[in-house]
């Protein structure tokens, strides 16, 4: 019987390493597992004790970082991000997974996102893929989100918005594929044939030419979606083809820096905590409101950011607001004794303000962002701002509301518990693995009756 293994492919930010990272602890005490990533995540798979293997730079992950000029608010901006962060790693993935392929192991690879580095080689040598979706707007069928999102924030704007903004938006999000030309010229190096856009494959329905765009064959047994379902509403699942397994949490490990933490807030009370996400560098519009917020609010601040100690050593400190920065801090231990987690939207910093039951504001920007915004607001968890609305006045106001409000408390409590009493790597794990059972069950019964050498 052949080899099994599961490989964890992961490319992003830090934030999109660690769900995978955590599916990948878990699985790997039942079966071989590796997560290719950047060489910049190895450190991170080491600590926990999961293989690594390196199929991108440091150096292009440090590039792809969010500045002034490489923004993912911009289309240039993510093609260039898109280049460094997935594009300069298919062939790596590539040649690793075809080594394996060589080597007769049979395997199963576990990703984000259908541009992820290891699709390429999935579609050339016929390998299951189970894609994995961090938030309800990543997942490809979910074309209501940009409605979603775009009428919630545009409720008081004008007509054109609504009723021209929005539908472009949708068709931009069902037709766009800014990364074509890319994809097709790595496509092209590794030998594979190019693919076409939605749009370019529904214009093909209405031409003569013979030579139609190819749509990739992919083996995908299951798309699992990385959060609560009731935290995807109003997304239609009639169809069954995604499982919800909750948000997935890494287990991290108590450090001396928790103790650290824990006298800051018995000296100064319970803090509001302030981060920009791990891959966002421009940081200095979100800490230039972080004094004013608490002092309008009468907390100390902790600001959390890897790539922030240069921007929260400029700011000029106070006597009556107390500021802490952390590199990096333990959520699971910090934000239950918080006030409130202010933050950009990111899917696993959101999913720990719920847990933690805290009230959280989001200052959305690009991506997924707003649309977690909105569901933040939907479920009466907290607040969501954009960055040109984003003033201390503003801020403390909706604090002050959601704190001040009954039906808030209620709904962070009820939803802090649903997640807290789920455990979504465990769910996944077991999806994963009752994959794994069938295709063995099968190589069971086609080697049945063959004869004994």
């Amino acid at each position: 019987m052949k080899k099994q293994e599961v490989l964890f492919v992961a490319f992003g930010s830090l934030g999109d390493v660690y769900p995978l990272l955590a599916i990948a602890k878990k699985m790997s005490s039942c079966i071989p597992t590796t997560l290719l990533a950047n060489e910049y995540f190895r450190c991170y798979a080491e600590d926990i004790g999961v293989d690594f293997y390196p199929i991108g730079s440091t150096e292009d992950q440090l590039r792809a970082r969010e500045s002034a000029d490489l923004s993912g608010e911009t289309r240039e901006g993510r093609k260039e991000r898109y280049e460094n962060v997935i594009g300069k790693s298919y062939k790596a993935a590539y040649s690793y997974i075809s080594e394996k392929v060589q080597q007769g192991i049979k395997f199963l690879v576990v990703t984000h996102g259908n541009l992820s580095p290891a699709v390429l080689a999935c579609e050339a040598f016929d390998i299951p893929i189970i894609y994995t979706h961090y938030s309800p707007s990543q997942i490809p069928a979910n074309y209501e989100d940009a409605i979603l999102c775009a009428s919630f924030y545009s409720d008081r704007s004008p007509w054109w918005i609504r009723h021209v903004t929005i539908p472009m938006q949708f068709m931009k999000l069902r037709f766009s594929f800014e990364v074509k030309d890319q994809l097709n010229a790595h496509r092209k190096e590794l030998g594979l044939a190019p693919v076409a856009s939605s749009w370019d494959h529904f214009i093909q329905k209405f031409s003569f030419r013979r030579e139609k765009a190819i749509v990739p064959k992919m083996n995908v047994p299951a798309e699992i979606v990385l959060t609560p379902q009731w935290f995807s509403e109003p997304f239609d699942n009639r169809s069954g083809k995604y499982t919800f397994v909750g948000f997935p949490f890494i287990e991290e490990i108590e450090g001396e820096q928790e103790t650290f933490v824990d006298s800051f807030i018995r000296a100064h009370g319970k803090p509001i905590v302030f981060t920009p996400g791990t891959a966002v560098e421009d940081v200095e519009a979100l800490i230039e409101e972080m004094i004013p917020i608490c002092r309008k609010l009468g907390s100390p601040g902790i600001f959390c950011a890897k790539h922030g100690r240069t921007a929260f050593d400029k700011l000029t400190k106070v006597n009556d607001v107390a500021l802490l920065y952390l590199e990096h801090a333990k959520f699971s231990h910090l934000l239950p004794q918080s006030r409130c987690l202010i933050h950009h939207g990111g899917i696993g910093t959101l999913a720990q303000a719920v847990r933690a039951g805290i009230p959280q504001i989001v200052r959305p920007r690009m991506y997924d962002q707003p649309a977690n915004g909105v569901r933040v607001m939907m479920f009466g968890l907290g607040g969501s701002v954009f960055p040109e609305e984003f003033f201390a006045d503003r801020v403390a106001d909706i604090l002050l509301h959601i704190e001040g409000s009954q039906q808030h408390q209620e709904m962070i409590t009820y939803y802090s518990d649903l997640v807290r009493n789920e455990n979504g790597v465990e769910n996944a794990c077991e999806l994963i693995t009752s994959f794994l059972n069938k295709e063995l069950n099968k190589n069971a019964e086609s080697t049945e009756g063959c004869p004994a050498y």
